[in-house]
């Protein structure tokens, strides 16, 4: 075999001789070309993605794989950048030849002597080696792109892809898979009822701590089926009378203190009455004293026991003032804190039902989920219990390709045997029979 490479050719001025030679190198390329334009169809067109392959007969080693790019153009030993999209291989091939004239090519043997063969253009030989892939997507084993080869069906392209696959959710076994959702479907509906019993709670407690809503009182739990409420609601309920309970002894415990702190201002403030009088008595006993004491009546002591008792009887008014302050402002703290109670109450429960009937939504749409998928895989398990196929939809996504003849792309539904073209994209949705629909989804509620 002689290699060949793009830097061991040049042309040259070639002897023309051997015209024998040369008929048979023609009638040669005639038969390489009718056997490589077999496997492409008449009508395909050239696409970007196709592989192409150039060679030339009278020089073995002549052989160049180049893939068509999105340009439209792909590289062709001796001519650089050839415009290949939306033509045949014939067409190609024509052009090949007109833009290629006669050549004289220095080429290297495998002993390394070097020899001058000449191109014709009747040699030039073009066939497409790849294709561009189909891609398969949906319900089959192995999703993706696929080799595509001329002729191609659709039951072909599933059989490259390793077939239908029945177990869209990749289930080892559809019997086993629908017990472990019907022991999840149980536990969702269990989590439902604690959650709607939570949220009967704690609109009880709302309505219990805002007189506006007591009258109407709480609704009942959110439709959950009586065997699974009646737990959780029982529960639900002797929560809410331990927390309504202690609720109660919280307001009884601030209602005392306030009691008794009334009951201590009220002597307060006796007291601090009788204090004020003692203390205008003591001044007015003592401007007497005083006065008696400048006319030279009384001694010095007199006025001195006078002013101490003022200022006792002051302090004493004064601290007195000072403690029926502090008790009135207990007072206001302990009032505020009892009517608190209810606020505070509400508030908390307001928030925490936010969070709950979040929740609730959340497991009710997890529910339908587990739902939809215990009516598949019933269907599925029934299928395979019984033999049945489930029913393939098929679609076939063609894309534009230029000088194809088709405008842009297009989807068509299609069936086993329809011939696919290079770059189709093949969608598979399996349904079940319609006929056993229904049977054995195992959805019945408790």
């Amino acid at each position: 075999m002689k290699t060949w490479s793009p830097s061991d050719l040049c042309e040259e001025k070639a002897p023309r001789g051997g015209a024998s030679l040369r008929r048979t190198f023609a009638a040669s390329a005639a038969l390489l070309l009718a056997f490589a334009g077999s496997p492409a169809r008449a009508e395909y067109r050239i696409s970007a993605g196709d592989t192409l392959e150039v060679t030339a007969l009278s020089i073995p080693g002549f052989k160049q794989e180049a893939t068509v790019g999105i340009d439209g153009t792909v590289m062709v030993p001796l001519l650089g950048e050839v415009p290949a999209i939306g033509l045949t291989v014939a067409e190609l091939r024509k052009a090949l030849q007109k833009a290629l004239p006669a050549k004289a090519v220095r080429q290297r043997n495998a002993d390394g002597r070097e020899s001058i063969a000449v191109i014709e253009p009747d040699e030039i030989g073009v066939r497409i080696a790849k294709y561009q892939p189909v891609y398969l997507s949906g319900d089959v084993t192995k999703q993706g792109e696929h080799p595509f080869h001329p002729g191609m069906t659709v039951r072909q392209a599933v059989a490259l892809a390793g077939g239908y696959n029945l177990l869209r959710f990749r289930m080892e076994n559809p019997v086993v898979e629908s017990a472990n959702l019907r022991a999840e479907y149980d536990a969702v509906w269990a989590s439902i009822a604690r959650e709607s019993a939570n949220v009967w709670r704690l609109k009880a407690i709302i309505a219990g701590a805002r007189p506006d809503k007591a009258a109407a009182g709480p609704e009942a739990p959110l439709n959950v089926p009586p065997s699974r409420a009646s737990v959780a609601q029982k529960l639900a309920e002797q929560q809410l009378r331990v927390q309504m309970s202690d609720v109660s002894k919280e307001k009884e415990h601030l209602q005392r203190a306030l009691t008794r702190s009334q009951n201590q201002l009220a002597s307060l403030t006796e007291q601090q009455a009788k204090e004020k009088e003692g203390v205008t008595a003591d001044a007015d006993e003592y401007d007497a004293v005083r006065a008696l004491f400048q006319r030279g009546a009384v001694v010095t002591t007199r006025l001195t026991d006078a002013r101490r008792a003022v200022l006792l009887s002051s302090t004493r008014a004064l601290q007195t003032t000072v403690q029926v302050a502090q008790l009135e402002r207990d007072k206001g703290e302990l009032t505020r804190r009892l009517e608190r109670v209810d606020d505070q109450q509400a508030l908390e429960a307001m928030e925490k039902l936010q969070v709950s009937e979040d929740n609730l939504a959340a497991l009710r749409s997890r529910l339908n989920s587990i739902n939809d998928k215990l009516v598949y895989t019933g269907a599925l398990r029934t299928q395979l219990l019984s033999g049945s196929r489930a029913r393939a939809s098929i679609a076939v996504f063609h894309p534009g390709k230029a000088g194809s003849g088709r405008s842009g792309p297009n989807l068509t539904d299609a069936a086993e045997d329809t011939e696919l073209q290079p770059g189709d994209v093949v969608e598979v949705v399996l349904k079940p029979d319609p006929a056993l629909r229904g049977i054995g989804d195992g959805t019945g509620q408790n």
